[in-house]
């Protein structure tokens, strides 16, 4: 009851600011336009059922309607007056219902949907992974759950004059973004982060701008100031320099399906030692190795054959490639170069009983076709990721910008596996902020053959293991 309450609290404010909230939103605006673009990436249906919860005056929503065009809309929020307020903006595309709802409580929708979303709304849940686990639940198949929120960090220098004035502050609490994934679900995906900071003439301007948009509802438990002890509050705020800084987490989980069990092998970079990695995973995991798209052949004899003779694979647990490059350049530019057509929407896994490892070519962001990068490929097959980086210098950079790239995508990442001299600071880096897993690191080797892989195997966690970590273990068919 407390919790509804609240809810109807937090409702009741920001439906008071519906008229002026944009005038005072800049950073939901912004937040807004990220994610629609975040969410423009992923591997929709056409005409895809949309769940919004949360519209406030329409900034997601009409981000959305530019990026996606038409779709089936369902646009909620608690408050009545800013629903009134997003319905009056431009005509949605395709067919659009708007019902006032507590985006907490979905349990009386009907019905499955592609997408649920959300921008600056979700912090106000009493249990934000609860509430995001309940959204989960009204997921179809394949559906992705995509949000912006708050996490740790958020409004830090206003808690600091607090605290330099002898008070605690009532801003809500927020989760460390490695904390934040929907309870009770089989979601995979991740969060990633992003800090803006804003400019304030003075901490009345920034008080103006929470109450501009009706963000005024304090934590549980916190009573508002005297007039006394705000104005030592703002004293101290002013003296730090009056900015805020907010730290937002961008959610991104898909629904799992039943996929053939596997990974992706791809890099931070071309040449990067995703082959060997491929051949210890496939020892390992006892699996077959595909690569769907081989340049190059002009001057090596190409992967396949490399990962059966490091990993002794039989030629049943090999499948050829679905295109085949001279070229050492991307898919794109060989093909170009051979007069040849590749679609990367024709590659389609071959049928196995075995787990499958395939390996891409170069990094995420490799061309394939016209209009395809290795990324898109990794969506459409929906295969978890591990990916393959050096352990030497600039590899902080370079993996963490593939794993945020990645998260984007809503597509999961079952690990980081290092190659070169051990760096234990770098692989402590890469795990504390990247959120992720270092399955192995591979030391340099005098020798790169069978007897190197058999060995490194031993040290891979079991498939089932990994996958189990990442919200439950796809299905092999039989």
């Amino acid at each position: 009851m407390q919790a509804t309450q609240r809810n109807a609290r937090v409702g009741a404010r920001f439906g008071a600011a519906a008229h002026h909230y944009e005038a005072h939103a800049p950073i939901q605006r912004i937040t807004a336009e990220r994610l629609a673009s975040d969410i423009a990436r992923l591997n929709l249906p056409a005409r895809p059922r949309i769940l919004e919860i949360g519209c406030g005056t329409g900034l997601l929503t009409q981000a959305l309607a530019r990026q996606l065009g038409a779709a089936d809309w369902t646009i909620t929020d608690i408050s009545p007056a800013m629903l009134a307020t997003a319905r009056s903006g431009p005509a949605l595309p395709g067919t659009a219902r708007y019902l006032v709802l507590d985006g907490e409580n979905p349990q009386v929708l009907d019905g499955e949907y592609d997408l649920i979303c959300s921008s600056l709304a979700v912090q106000w849940f009493t249990d934000l992974n609860a509430g995001l686990g309940r959204l989960a639940a009204r997921l179809a198949p394949g559906g992705y759950l995509a949000v912006a929120t708050l996490a740790a960090g958020t409004f830090a220098e206003w808690q600091d004059a607090h605290l330099a004035a002898g008070f605690v502050a009532g801003t809500p609490p927020y989760p460390p973004c490695q904390l934040i994934r929907p309870a009770m679900s089989n979601l995979a995906g991740g969060v990633r982060s992003e800090r803006l900071i804003q400019n304030h003439p003075d901490g009345l301007a920034f008080l103006k701008g929470l109450k501009g948009i009706g963000a005024t509802t304090p934590a549980p438990g916190r009573p508002p100031l005297s007039a006394a002890a705000l104005r030592r509050v703002l004293a101290a705020f002013d003296e730090q320099g009056a900015t805020v800084t907010y730290h937002l987490a961008y959610g991104m989980w898909k629904q799992s399906t039943q996929r053939p069990a596997g990974v992706f092998v791809t890099g931070t970079d071309t040449g990067i030692g995703k082959t060997l990695v491929s051949a210890i995973l496939a020892r390992a995991w006892n699996a077959d190795y595909w690569k769907p798209v081989q340049t190059g052949v002009s001057e090596d004899p190409g992967d396949t054959d490399t990962v059966a003779q490091l990993a002794q694979l039989p030629p049943e647990r090999l499948h050829l490639p679905a295109y085949v490059l001279q070229a050492p350049l991307s898919p794109w530019a060989a093909a170009t170069l051979e007069d040849t057509v590749v679609d990367a929407t024709s590659i389609v896994p071959p049928a196995t009983t075995a787990p499958l490892i395939v390996e891409g070519a170069g990094g995420l962001y490799v061309p394939i076709d016209d209009t395809h990068m290795m990324i898109d490929l990794i969506a459409r097959l929906d295969m978890p990721v591990v990916l393959a980086a050096r352990s030497g210098l600039g590899t902080i950079n370079h993996t963490l910008l593939s794993v945020e790239a990645l998260k984007r995508r809503g597509i999961p990442i079952l690990g980081v596996v290092m190659s070169g001299p051990l760096s234990a600071g770098n692989k402590e880096a890469i795990e504390r902020f990247g959120d992720v897993r270092v399955l192995a690191e591979i030391p340099p080797l005098a020798h790169v053959d069978a007897a190197a892989v058999a060995m490194l195997a031993q040290s891979i966690p079991p498939l089932e293991e990994c996958l189990a970590a990442l919200g439950g273990a796809p299905a092999v068919a039989d």
